[in-house]
């Protein structure tokens, strides 16, 4: 379950940034996880509980933000939506895509409690 060491890092960038600003408690943690990240999102939710457990972000709460997949076809060149690797360009029914959106996972904004 990689789900988990994705939750462990998402703790380390808060716990960093926590430190380095000063902050004690965590409330709120935002991350973009897209479309075509390969993150299982629920059992990312159910690692969270576990990887919060004794850090600055104990209570707080993940915020998922989904982009969505998008890729370059290279057969009909048109930017077309991509939901899952493997399918079908949905104009030209055409397989020579680039993804170009929805494989982001990164951290977006920490809030701190006052």
């Amino acid at each position: 379950m990689h789900e988990l060491s994705i939750a462990e890092g998402i703790i380390d960038v808060v716990t960093r940034t926590a430190r380095a600003n000063a902050l004690k408690k965590i409330k709120t943690v935002r991350v973009a996880i897209g479309e075509l990240a390969g993150v299982e999102i629920e059992a990312l939710r159910f690692a969270w509980i576990s990887a919060r457990r004794d850090s600055v972000a104990e209570s707080a709460q993940l915020v998922i933000e989904r982009p969505k997949g998008e890729a370059w076809c290279m057969d009909c060149a048109k930017t077309v939506p991509l939901p899952r690797y493997g399918e079908a360009c949905p104009l030209c029914g055409g397989y020579h895509l680039t993804a170009t959106g929805g494989t982001e996972l990164k951290v977006l904004d920490i809030v701190g409690e006052d």
